[in-house]
């Protein structure tokens, strides 16, 4: 028991560890890199008495750990819905079983950064069917509790650092949640799964590699903490004053997802938000019309030279004459993004059984034009539909357009009508734009000359005569 305690064996399991996690390591990820995480962590571990005696940095980290689980935290309960939806993605893709389409660039290290469609190789072994597929659904099922749950953990467990609270536990946990989060962005960038890993919402954009990267910080970051506890001091004398901080911290943490869950986001970083053109949003601007800047690529061309199989990058204006040099590959290099791309994507309204495009009919609207958006009809709370139908009627009577929005197709529609009574048009749109608008389902959007200038989860459904005062 001793031995197990002792240093020497703190330092045999942390390089054991991390000498597996090397060699395991796919050919997705650079092992200079994990090396250099992994050495960190090993150097932290086993230099603890030295690093836990640097207050000053364990403060630092503390404040810099908890101020980023709360802002992670509150910007997905300002959005659980939006959280749960990217929950489902996850959930059904490992209910299709943990199969790894993996790109592995062979020329990546000699610095080819492209290669032939021919030749991209895959390492693919999807199962047919995951025998874990019932477990996946279920959690699938309860996306939006486990959203609530986890971002609201997120919160509380940031507060509890930052004023000291159960110390031991709160970083334990921190590790645990650091460790499951890492595992999916890696995942799903090394396997190509989710392109997008939510951990920021709408707010800030990251793909899964920058994600993971954050995890990889937070988990060098949390280990300074582990090993600096003992720095990790309550902020409160008074026991009476933390514990209610703690309680009140806690209450506020799932309050708030519930609020947003049951009403519609308090501030909305959707490119759908209110005072957006979806017109003008949808189109890809014109530079020469608009002023915008396009995107400016560096565009490199690989060439193979048939006899000493060398492979070179030349510029556009730099491309071989000679005809030893076969074409490989082409790699685009974006120097600066640029603001003309389409800023709302797969918007595109239309008639279910023509396919006819109604974008510039519905959305150009001059005066007040009002949607009410149901992504999914089988879904849609029927208690509201009464109230929905008699807006529909008072806007017939004053010659106001409105219309419903939806992923069904016309049967469901029919059935839908049925059930419900609904009489206005229902159009089609895509399901995943359609739940990006609104989080709501219904959700009533009100447009002036195009641009949103109104949105009611049905919670909170107007009345008619309150929107024409």
């Amino acid at each position: 028991m001793n031995f197990l305690k002792s240093r020497a064996f703190r330092a045999l399991a942390s390089v054991g560890l991390a000498v597996l996690f090397f060699v395991l390591c796919p050919p997705c990820f650079s092992k200079l890199h994990l090396g250099l995480v992994l050495g960190s962590v090993v150097l932290i571990i086993n230099l603890n008495t030295f690093v836990g005696r640097i207050n000053i940095l364990t403060q630092l980290t503390r404040i810099a750990v908890g101020g980023l689980f709360i802002f992670s935290g509150f910007i997905k309960a300002n959005d659980p819905v939006g959280f749960s939806y990217k929950l489902q993605e996850y959930f059904e893709v490992f209910g299709q079983g943990f199969s790894c389409e993996m790109k592995v660039a062979g020329e990546a290290a000699k610095g080819i950064p492209c290669q032939p469609a021919s030749q991209e190789a895959t390492v693919a072994a999807p199962p047919a069917k995951s025998s874990w597929q019932p477990f996946w659904h279920f959690f699938s099922e309860n996306s939006l509790f486990l959203a609530i749950t986890l971002c609201a953990a997120e919160i509380v467990l940031g507060i509890f650092l930052l004023i000291g609270v159960q110390v031991r536990w709160t970083l334990w946990l921190l590790l645990a949640m650091i460790v499951f989060f890492s595992f999916l962005t890696f995942y799903s960038a090394c396997c190509n799964k989710v392109t997008s890993c939510g951990c920021f919402g709408d707010a800030i954009k990251l793909t899964p590699w920058e994600s993971f990267w954050k995890d990889l910080i937070l988990l060098i970051l949390i280990t300074v903490l582990m090993v600096g506890e003992k720095n990790i001091k309550p902020i409160f004398k008074s026991s009476i004053a933390l514990a209610g901080t703690a309680a009140i911290g806690t209450f506020l943490s799932f309050w708030f997802p519930v609020y947003t869950w049951q009403h519609l986001p308090v501030i909305d970083f959707r490119p759908y938000a209110i005072g957006t053109n979806y017109h003008e949003a949808s189109q890809n601007k014109i530079p020469a019309e608009t002023g915008c800047q396009p995107d400016s690529v560096k565009m490199t061309f690989y060439y193979k030279h048939a006899k000493t199989k060398e492979i070179k990058g030349f510029g556009i204006k730099e491309l071989p004459e000679d005809t030893l040099w076969e074409w490989y590959c082409r790699y685009d290099e974006v120097l600066r993004k640029g603001n003309c791309a389409a800023t709302i994507m797969d918007f595109n309204i239309s008639e279910p059984e023509s396919g006819m495009a109604l974008n510039d009919s519905l959305l150009q609207v001059p005066g007040t034009a009002y949607f009410v958006v149901m992504y999914d009809l089988s879904k849609t709370d029927r208690k509201i539909m009464g109230q929905v139908n008699a807006f529909y009627q008072e806007c017939l009577a004053k010659g106001i357009p409105f219309n419903g929005l939806s992923a069904a197709g016309t049967e469901q529609i029919q059935v839908f009508r049925a059930e419900t009574g609904a009489e206005f048009p229902i159009y089609y749109v895509d399901g995943t734009a359609l739940k990006t608008v609104i989080r709501s389902n219904p959700g009533l959007v009100q447009l002036k000359k195009g641009v949103a200038s109104g949105m009611w989860h049905y919670n909170d459904f107007p009345k008619f005569k309150e929107l024409t005062r």
